[in-house]
């Protein structure tokens, strides 16, 4: 009986050390989307992209977006991302001010969306100024969860792309973008995605056991 009950101890800490084992692992998937959408010019209705992750994520830790738009009029353009209860705002009227309702006049994004970067994409002519060309570099998602008609650089921050921590991966992410004021015409090019965190944890708890498992069966067998 002894061995038995040692055996089921062995098990149960195998279970322990697999389930922490994959707290500890972190995966990243990187997906790119072509979409070639051309973004209707002065309408909130604007254009969606929906694609559908595989993953073996079950629990985000992480999001990173891409995006590529070329044309237009940066200061025109309001974009989001949902998934499952997430929403997150990429972009809304960046640049636009109490003293300045346009926004900013530069032409095109060609960026990563990053909560960890230095600085928050609203603002970049702070730390940037193109003088008329595309964004590049890596930048805080605007996050300013408020109709474009009234989005400031002062609005509360509540929608980064935090909010699909803890959510598991699998399932559609749609990409939103709307061209929300008369200027020019632009295209959505590609964007994509950079997902980081937690693997199904009952992939590494059978592995573990199945470890013990084959340790036990050696012990056992040399003991004889």
């Amino acid at each position: 009986m002894k061995p038995n009950i040692h055996f089921k101890s062995l098990l149960a800490a195998a279970a322990l050390i697999a389930s922490n084992a994959a707290q500890a692992q972190l995966f990243t998937n990187t997906f790119s989307y072509t979409a070639n959408l051309a973004i209707p010019d002065n309408n909130l209705n604007g254009v969606s992209d929906t694609r559908t992750v595989v993953s073996e994520i079950f629990s985000i830790t992480g999001v990173r977006v891409t995006l590529n738009i070329s044309g237009g009029f940066n200061g025109d353009y309001y974009a989001y991302l949902t998934h499952d209860s997430g929403f997150a705002v990429l972009l809304n009227r960046v640049g636009r001010t109490i003293s300045s309702d346009l926004g900013y006049p530069d032409s095109g994004f060609n960026v990563v969306l990053n909560d960890a970067a230095a600085n928050d994409i609203h603002t970049y002519r702070l730390s940037l100024n193109p003088n008329g060309g595309p964004i590049t570099g890596s930048w805080q998602p605007d996050g300013r969860n408020i109709h474009p008609a009234i989005s400031l650089d002062t609005t509360a921050r509540t929608a980064g792309l935090d909010v699909f921590d803890d959510l598991d991966a699998n399932g559609n992410w749609t990409l939103f973008l709307a061209d929300v004021s008369a200027a020019s015409t632009a295209t959505l090019n590609s964007w994509g995605l950079e997902i980081v965190g937690v693997p199904e944890p009952s992939t590494w708890a059978l592995l573990a056991m199945a470890g013990v498992g084959l340790w036990w069966r050696f012990r056992r067998h040399a003991g004889k």
